[in-house]
Formats: structure tokens, sequence, C-alpha cells
């Protein structure tokens, strides 16, 4: 407990997070912990919204020794079939609008690859991921007849305005947020992927 010596050093470049003994001298929080597979499915979640909010910076992620992804620096679309898969490139649809107001951009999936089940819709907002059920409205609106009954598309949409115009005090992780004009933001994003479908020959 006792500090020899502080002073500047040569470090090799990047982040090392290494995280043990988590909860070790809080036991009742160590209990409602789920099994050692549900704990690293929640690992890999926020990996991946994180790596795929910095595409330009390289990430690796290792379980028991063995490199479960290693995505090195390069844009969106690369991040992306870095994570979903290389079958992915194949379902992607870019899409890019910008207002005074707002910017949008990122990918959507095409409506033949839609699935039925959740887990590859994702929002960003300022480069923050966000759960929103009223903007996966929008989007689900801007397919209309495109999808099949009960089946979702892919997507990772970034959403960019100015921090004044959001509120992201609503919940304790942040991943919740209130704008100033939720319509606004909701038209524009349905007329920007009803755009880049269109402009794809989907619609």
């Amino acid at each position: 407990s006792e500090v020899k010596k502080q002073e500047a050093c040569q470090c090799i470049t990047g982040t090392n997070l290494s995280i043990k003994n988590l909860f070790y001298n809080v036991p009742v929080r160590r209990r409602f912990l789920k099994s050692n597979t549900v704990e690293m499915r929640h690992i890999m979640d926020e990996f991946q919204r994180i790596a795929i909010a910095n595409p330009d910076i390289f990430f690796s992620l290792h379980h028991n020794n063995t490199e479960v992804f290693h995505l090195p620096a390069g844009n969106l679309r690369q991040r992306l079939v870095g994570i979903w898969g290389t079958n992915v490139n194949k379902k992607l649809v870019p899409l890019s609008e910008e207002t005074d107001v707002i910017k949008i951009y990122g990918f959507i999936g095409k409506p033949q690859f839609s699935k039925r089940t959740r887990g590859e819709q994702l929002f960003f907002v300022n480069h923050r991921f966000i759960k929103s059920g009223y903007l996966n409205h929008a989007v689900m609106a801007a397919y209309e007849d495109l999808l099949q009954k009960d089946t979702y598309p892919l997507y990772a949409i970034f959403i960019e305005m100015d921090p004044d115009r959001i509120d992201i005090n609503v919940h304790p992780t942040k991943q919740e947020i209130k704008f100033d004009d939720e319509r606004l933001v909701y038209n524009y994003l349905k007329v920007a992927i009803r755009h880049a479908l269109g402009q794809n020959s989907i619609t």
C-alpha cells in the first residue's frame, strides 16, 4: 500500500480490459448472476455494440484463451461483416440521409433476408447504443408490406443530431433517451429507409 515510484512509461497502443473476481466482496450480488453461458452472451452483446459504434478501432475478444472476435479497423460494412458473418454482406442496403437537423446513416437488411427472431437490430444516437421501440416502429412502417408476417429485418442505424435536442438522463443505463421532437425523428427515419429501399430497387 505504498507508492514506490510513479513515472511515465512507453506502452503498446490500445487498451486491455481485465475483470477478475467480480463481486468477490459482494456475494449477495454474485448469487444473482446467471450461468456462465448467459453472462458471456451479455458480454458479447456489449462488446458488439461498442465495436460497431467504433469501426475505425481494432477490437478483439478472448474467452477461455480462445479468440472469439478479431475485428481489424475498417469501415462500418466491414465491421458488420466481421461480427454478423460474411453472409450478411449480400443482405445489406446502405442508408444515408442528411438535413440541417439530423443525419441518418448505416445499413438496413433486404426484406427477403428478414428473420423470425430479433437480435440484429441496433440504433446508435451520437455513437451511443440505445433501445427504442418507437424508432423500431418507424423502421417496420417503412418496410410496409415488404416483410413476411412476424419477421424482422436486420439494421444498424446511426443517428447524429445536436445533443441539446436529446435527454439521455431517462434510464440508469443510458440506453433509453428522449428526443425534443420524437415525431420529427420518426418521420425522418421512415423516409430515409424508404429512400434507401427505393434507390436499391427493393420497393
